[in-house]
């Protein structure tokens, strides 16, 4: 029988597979091994009970990666910097001279990218292993956008995949797009916000009805893994749900929710400037989206029509999720 081993499969992406495999049939017919720092916590406990194997690993430790990989057939793989760069943030002794946090985060996530390749490439049953990856906004802006390290990386251990010998035709990519529900993941960032005059108001680096990518990680998360787990090795799929401005989707917010909204394009010193060391990463991101697009003109890039209704979608994300922003 086919194994596939799932990264951070407690996590967002890597439980959003987990969960789809758990309930939809696979042409491979997969058994479940997910991989998690911490096989005591409740949501492993809650997985083991589903029929999952969990195997303990941190990303950072080679060997138990290479131990938690035995007998893998397909892989899916990904990496967080966001954890480390917010550390960075609370201990700044943590960073170098001139280093940024969002570098540090890049410069930590590079090193567990080699991990996972070298675990990878000693795993002699392997057939297929996704990345989860990004653009690189340093390299298709030619160094104009370059503080956006978390994406960077993404795209330098991308690149170190494809130049491996043992893994090169083993290997394909998913790009996702802006968490559709980072407003309640990062709330400081994306949220709207209620201002003196009862307006909630989203302010970003950026024109309101520049096109965004959304991903709706829950729901379709598993269908592009299960599309890339099946395609030939070098494919590149691009996993977005839907594609709107952010004025368009406060529209909507404030639609469903009864209040009213403004959309306000901001300043780039100006953006959240309560979350210092990432605000510049992230303005320089967005501005990025706006000027160039999130994949636009990249070459070999495929998407998947996943079937889904604007007002369907975000009905049944904001009534679940973001009721919670406002007051009660």
């Amino acid at each position: 029988m086919a194994l596939l081993v799932v990264l951070g499969a407690t996590g967002h992406q890597g439980g959003a597979v987990i969960d789809y495999y758990l309930n939809h049939p696979s042409q491979l017919n997969f058994k479940l091994r997910g991989v998690t720092r911490n096989v005591g916590s409740e949501a492993s406990r809650e997985l083991q009970s589903k029929g999952v194997d969990m195997a303990e690993a941190d990303l950072g430790d080679k060997q138990a990666l290479q131990k938690a990989f035995e007998g893998a057939t397909h892989i899916f793989s990904n990496s967080d910097s966001n954890q480390m760069i917010f550390s960075a943030i609370k201990k700044p002794e943590l960073l170098r001279d001139g280093q940024t946090a969002a570098q540090y985060g890049a410069e930590q996530e590079y090193q567990l990218g080699l991990n996972i390749i070298e675990a990878a490439a000693a795993t002699e049953t392997l057939q297929r292993i996704i990345w989860s990856t990004l653009p690189s906004p340093k390299k298709r802006s030619k160094g104009k956008y370059s503080k956006v390290a978390m994406f960077d990386v993404k795209d330098d251990i991308a690149s170190l995949f494809k130049s491996d010998a043992r893994l090169k035709h083993k290997t394909n990519f998913l790009i996702n797009g802006f968490y559709l529900d980072n407003a309640v993941r990062v709330p400081n960032l994306y949220a709207p916000k209620l201002q003196a005059d009862g307006v909630y108001e989203l302010s970003f680096p950026m024109s309101g009805d520049a096109p965004v990518p959304f991903s709706d990680i829950s729901a379709d998360q598993g269908k592009w893994v299960e599309a890339l787990l099946n395609a030939p090795a070098g494919t590149t799929l691009f996993g977005a749900t839907q594609t709107m401005g952010w004025a368009q989707w406060l529209q909507a917010w404030g639609s469903h929710l009864k209040v009213p909204v403004r959309y306000v394009r901001v300043a780039p010193d100006d953006f959240a400037s309560d979350m210092k060391g990432i605000q510049h990463a992230i303005a320089e991101e967005l501005q990025y989206v706006e000027e160039f697009g999130f994949v636009e003109g990249e070459e070999g890039i495929v998407t998947l029509d996943v079937v889904s209704c604007f007002v369907i979608l975000t009905s049944r994300l904001l009534q679940t999720d973001l009721r919670s922003l406002i007051p009660s």
